[in-house]
């Protein structure tokens, strides 16, 4: 058994269990589905689901940026998939962290983390990074069409059940969080995204998706980048049942 398939491994909070995905026709079921809840004091309700999503009742899709605090030239990135009945379906591509142990950018690049696809409820994804790590949390719409936001989603799925199978190395460069959401844009839209520096230095990824037309926005970038800017909204509000909307209400990107 190799490094990353160890079953007597402490992990991290949060980084407990890999999602478990089954297909099923038109329905996907998402097991060891995250939903805890955090508290601004280091607190937390643990919680692992099971649950199902019709994915033709898919409907959007939001790409998250998370800048680091220490560079904001750096970042982490996420998705968050809509539903016509106002839930939402996050994807946090990341680096699975034994209890403890702490992300490093060398580390990562010399293959100290296996690589793990968070699958969870938006009050758990985003309340951790403004609850607990005190972090800025930006919320982008996408332009995508309602199909291609279904083809996005699956493929994604199905590599989440791969890694499931096959678990695979995080790489700080060629195997982290933005270069997955582009390898899935670009394995249904060949070449949609190409590869520049700003796919490496990550933190502007949000700029790059401006730039090629990939989100909902008829402002300028610093406009579009003000509007957001959800940290306020989000924070303190995760216990909200409306949360999702919460955040993006009076969100007046793209009109």
């Amino acid at each position: 058994m190799n490094s990353i398939q160890k079953k007597d491994v402490v992990w991290d909070v949060g980084m407990e269990k890999i999602p478990q995905i089954t297909f099923d026709g038109g329905w996907v079921h998402i097991g060891n589905f995250r939903n805890f809840r955090y508290d601004c004091d280091g607190g937390y309700t643990e919680n692992y689901e099971t649950r199902r999503f019709d994915i033709s009742k898919i409907v959007s899709a939001d790409f998250i940026v998370i800048p680091f605090a220490e560079t904001k030239d750096l970042a982490h990135t996420m998705m968050s998939f809509g539903l016509e009945d106002g839930q939402y379906i996050s994807v946090s591509v990341e680096a699975r962290r034994r209890s403890g142990q702490s992300y490093g950018i060398l580390n990562g690049v010399f293959g100290a983390f296996p690589l793990m696809y968070v699958i969870a409820d938006e009050r758990d994804i985003i309340g951790q990074r403004t609850e607990v790590r005190g972090d800025d949390v930006f919320l982008y719409r996408s332009n995508a069409t309602p199909e291609q936001v279904r083809l996005f989603f699956r493929c994604i799925m199905g590599r989440a059940k791969k890694l499931a199978e096959s678990p695979e190395k995080y790489n700080t460069i060629f195997n982290n969080c933005f270069t997955n959401i582009r390898y899935h844009i670009n394995r249904i839209w060949p070449k949609r995204i190409p590869w520049s520096w700003r796919v490496l230095i990550n933190g502007h990824t949000d700029y790059l998706a401006y730039k090629l037309g990939l989100l909902r926005s008829n402002e300028s970038f610093e406009s579009t980048h003000d509007h957001a800017n959800i940290t306020k909204k989000a924070k303190g509000h995760w216990r909200r049942d409306d949360f999702s909307a919460f955040i993006r209400s009076k969100q007046t990107v793209g009109g």
